[in-house]
């Protein structure tokens, strides 16, 4: 009897487990449509009216730039109390908080000499570590790293250095070590930049990089640590790069606004986490759209992309896009789609509750 009594209240939790409403579903439920646009957003945290895009126009979350502990100790707080909700926050931090913050925090090496190390995957996992405790004292969620980029180009202006080395093998093993690392500490992990920045000889800032290899070539060299990150479940988060790539759009148009490189990343590789494109006022993608962010970005949200990272002109394309949804030419269900999963990692982050 007692045996009969325990498998009826398991049952009778599980039943009620399956019958309570989804807290993310009832967010997005409630949100007007302007305020789902506005959740893609992830503003840079010296934005002029940052205090107002935050309060008002309810961003969904604000990248750290070049700082300082004290400013960020005071900010964050600061915006986290006025924000509707919670608000996602992130740094580029590829060798720690230094990167950022230079005189308050330790340098760590950079990826190639990590890489180079005698104990290599330790060594990552290690400096990944020490990030991410940086950076979960900071209040901030994720790190805009590890770099997954191969380096096969010496001459590469804009990689480099912050690749773990020039063979796919190695990259993976690293970066997913580096991953690991910063899991360890509690924050999450972003691999960069997709389909593979480590074989250009133009920086992205600057001008739009063109990868002309062919699809075989692709798939074993600078696919392949992404596709085996993603596979490994090892990050919450892929950023796509500002570069042509022929084999995979045959327009040349840019990965992070080209829906076919969005969809071949979550279609062929499976990838069902938080697609951000690398930061929108750069000139790879800038440059074509005379100097704006907001065509560029606009295109970025309906190839795919869920959160839009750094750009300039935040309220022209939180009102550009949400035009956009209200007159049919995007499906709002699918910009639901999007703000489910950035919220759904919040939730992860512990910022909104079960």
């Amino acid at each position: 009897m007692k045996k009969l009594s325990r498998i009826a209240s398991l049952l009778f939790i599980v039943l009620s487990s399956a019958c309570r409403p989804d807290p993310i579903q009832e967010i997005i439920a409630g949100m007007p449509l302007r305020d789902k646009v506005a959740q893609l957003i992830v503003a840079h945290h010296y934005d002029p009216i940052i205090d107002s895009l935050v309060a008002y126009d309810h961003i969904g979350g604000v990248i750290v730039m070049v700082s300082t502990k004290a400013e960020v100790d005071t900010l964050l707080p600061k915006l986290q109390a006025s924000s509707r909700i919670p608000l996602f926050t992130c740094i580029d931090a590829e060798w720690g908080a230094q990167m950022r913050m230079k005189q308050d925090y330790p340098a760590y090496p950079r990826a190639m000499a990590i890489g180079r190390s005698a104990d290599p995957c330790s060594f990552a996992r290690e400096v990944g570590y020490q990030t991410g405790l940086e950076l979960k004292a900071l209040g901030i969620a994720a790190n805009l790293a590890p770099v997954a980029d191969v380096n096969t180009n010496p001459a590469n202006p804009v990689i480099g250095t912050r690749s773990f080395g020039d063979t796919p093998q190695k990259v993976y093993e690293l970066a997913k070590s580096y991953s690991d690392g910063l899991h360890d500490a509690g924050v999450f992990s972003c691999a960069k930049h997709f389909p593979g920045h480590g074989d250009t000889s133009v920086d992205s800032h600057k001008a739009l990089p063109v990868l002309l290899h062919d699809r075989a070539r692709l798939d074993s060299v600078e696919l392949y640590p992404f596709r085996r990150l993603i596979e490994d479940g090892a990050v919450e988060m892929v950023m796509t790069g500002h570069l042509s790539v022929p084999a995979l759009d045959s327009t040349g148009t840019p990965a992070s606004i080209s829906k076919p490189i969005n969809d071949f990343l979550r279609d062929s590789l499976g990838f069902a986490g938080v697609i951000v494109t690398d930061g929108m006022n750069m000139r790879g993608v800038t440059s074509l759209f005379g100097g704006s962010d907001i065509p560029g970005s606009v295109e970025a949200l309906k190839a795919g992309a869920d959160l839009i990272l750094a750009p300039v002109s935040c309220r022209g394309i939180i009102d550009a896009f949400t035009a956009v949804v209200a007159n049919g030419e995007y499906p709002e269900e699918e910009l639901d789609k999007k703000v489910y999963r950035v919220l759904k990692l919040k939730q992860k982050a512990g910022l909104i509750q079960n």
